[in-house]
């Protein structure tokens, strides 16, 4: 399974990520800004996660994909997945050196208009560390709104817990 985008290719993780997948993400201005990731960070828990990734799938749990740049390859990924309840949650995540070029906003559009087509979402979750006003003004230009609502997340890199701003999507 995959989707284009303008720049993009968006595409099913596989173990041959593995490494790629670890180098990215390995890095604390990375792992820093995601929701309970392992650290350190090392390529046992990348294959952990993609192995999980295809029976996730089936269950409709999550779907996860690739950030492929072409010419460079893996650059990051996107995915939609079922945390506490049956709504999805939108999360992305991009490798520090292709941070503001529009590739996030791209590939979380893109799988946003493929779960639309696909599975017929209705509404979606999601959330930023109130330090990543970024991540909440790409959310913002999907259509997802601010719920005033925000959760303490500990994350293994930050000395307390950081506030995660809620935000809901009720489509486009």
């Amino acid at each position: 399974m995959s989707i284009k985008t303008k720049r993009l290719l968006l595409r099913d993780f596989t173990l041959a990520d593995a490494r790629r997948l670890t180098e990215l993400i390995a890095q604390p201005e990375i792992i820093s800004m995601l929701e309970k990731p392992p650290w350190p960070y090392g390529l046992a828990d990348a294959q952990l996660w993609l192995r999980a990734l295809p029976e996730r799938k089936r269950r409709n749990e999550a779907h996860a994909f690739a950030i492929d740049l072409s010419d460079i390859g893996l650059i990051g990924g996107v995915s939609l997945q079922k945390k506490d309840s049956d709504v999805f949650s939108l999360g992305y995540w991009l490798g520090r050196r292709f941070w503001g070029n529009g590739y996030a906003s791209e590939a979380a559009r893109g799988i946003m208009n493929w779960a639309m087509d696909e599975l017929e979402l209705k509404q979606a979750n999601a959330g930023y560390f109130a330090d990543n006003p970024a991540s909440g003004k790409l959310l913002s230009k999907l259509g997802f709104v601010a719920t005033g609502k925000s959760c303490p997340i500990n994350n293994p890199l930050r000395k307390q817990p950081i506030a995660c701003l809620e935000m809901k999507w009720s489509g486009y």
